[in-house]
């Protein structure tokens, strides 16, 4: 599920504020994506949103980094205490 959230971040359908959690189910919305892992360990995931290809890539650090359409994205992801 938290592939799927990070994903929703990326591609802009989840709503997010510095600071705190995002919540809800987006697996449906996002549909079908693969994902693989490297040596180093950053995860890649790659899939189509609205017939626009996007590939996310997240490393062992949380930074999230990557295209969806013609749009550039960059985050990091954290533990919402």
């Amino acid at each position: 599920m938290i592939m799927t959230t990070v994903l929703a971040v990326a591609l802009g359908l989840a709503p997010v504020k510095d600071g705190e959690a995002v919540r809800g189910d987006y697996a449906k919305a996002i549909g079908r994506y693969s994902q693989t892992v490297d040596k180093q360990g950053t995860v890649h995931l790659r899939g189509r949103f609205h017939g626009s290809p996007y590939e996310i890539d997240i490393d062992r650090n949380g930074q999230v980094e990557g295209t969806a359409g013609d749009f550039s994205v960059s985050f990091l992801v954290t533990d919402a205490s």
